[in-house]
């Protein structure tokens, strides 16, 4: 039985994007997600003009931007005959936890490659068992190991007789990158509804596939926007490589038009990593404070709030926009402990 690759599923995406095959996107997301001003937030941060583009609010098992990617990975398993997802990450991975919730949606089932060695779960590990997953340990603390992990863990189900379908990390694929193509459209117009036609756009950058969605969406859009990628994983160089290469596979994917391509000028990629990944910054530590004093919002301190500490360099002289990815049970459960 041969192994289904999410890359290889490029036709269900083209259709997808010209809205003439509905099966082709399971829908998981609430959308459009709100675009909200934030100018409380904005003072504080020293910004100007300040919007949230709230995809925390995608709707769907506190997946936040996770949702709309796996709508087109999803539709692509099942129009493949999958039976089974297989995905993977660390172990406070909330793609996971999304992707075992989205394949009980489609009546999957999930296998969950995590790094690491056995251990009691945390919150995201624990929903995704709650929601039937089953996990495999890598044995190693690398989050690489995940990756020599997917094949494996997918050809031994493909030997038992199950159809498999892989899905790397973090969902980072030119298809689960057409779901953020669709959703630079929606901010497009969202934008002109509040008279905006410029505006600089700030989005957390961690396995590639929002920010790639968006480059693809914007190019097709005609660049009305700067593209500002918060890396907290990566080194910018090589975030900014891997994000192109997403998004020409996004294009390739939705059919670009003739002479269009995702070019190194469509993005700026700022080095917001802090102490290293999955450590919380000072800077944005501090940031996430002031989202949740001034707005109500919440951010996580690894992911969102690294970001949100991007803001107050790109925000001088103009529109910004920052992207709220989600992420909120991880700032949650600190802020429960804190107080018990």
């Amino acid at each position: 039985m041969a192994v289904t690759a999410a890359g290889q599923a490029g036709g269900a995406g083209a259709l997808a994007m010209t809205g003439t095959d509905p099966a082709a996107r399971l829908p998981l997301a609430v959308l459009p997600t709100p675009l909200v001003a934030a100018p409380r937030l904005a003072e504080a941060l020293g910004a100007g003009a300040l919007y949230v583009k709230r995809d925390d609010l995608t709707g769907f098992a506190f997946a936040g931007n996770k949702a709309r990617p796996l709508e087109f990975l999803l539709a692509a398993a099942i129009a493949g005959g999958a039976d089974t997802l297989v995905t993977g990450g660390a172990p406070g991975s909330n793609f996971c936890a999304a992707a075992a919730a989205a394949a009980q949606r489609a009546g999957l089932r999930c296998e969950l490659v995590i790094a690491g060695y056995p251990s009691p779960p945390g919150l995201a590990l624990a929903l995704a068992i709650s929601w039937g997953a089953t996990v495999r340990w890598t044995g190693a603390a690398e989050r690489e190991s995940v990756d020599a992990g997917l094949p494996r863990t997918a050809a031994e189900l493909a030997a038992r007789g199950q159809r498999p379908y892989l899905i790397p990390r973090g969902g980072a694929t030119g298809l689960g990158a057409v779901g953020y193509a669709l959703a630079a459209r929606e901010l497009h117009e969202q934008l002109a509804g509040h008279g905006v036609d410029f505006a600089r756009v700030v989005v957390a950058v961690g396995s590639g596939g929002t920010l790639a969605g968006l480059v693809a969406g914007q190019v097709l859009l005609g660049r009305p926007w700067t593209l500002v990628g918060a890396s907290v994983s990566r080194p910018p160089d090589e975030t900014a490589g891997r994000v192109l290469a997403l998004a020409r596979e996004c294009l390739d994917t939705v059919g670009r038009p003739l002479g269009r391509d995702a070019e190194a000028g469509d993005i700026v990629v700022a080095d917001a990593r802090g102490p290293g990944h999955g450590l919380p910054s000072r800077e944005g530590t501090a940031a996430a404070e002031l989202a949740m004093r001034t707005e109500g919002l919440m951010m996580d301190p690894v992911y969102t709030a690294k970001a949100l500490a991007v803001v107050p360099r790109y925000a001088q002289g103009g529109n910004v926009v920052f992207w709220h990815t989600g992420g909120g049970l991880d700032r949650a459960a600190p802020a429960a402990e804190a107080h018990r």
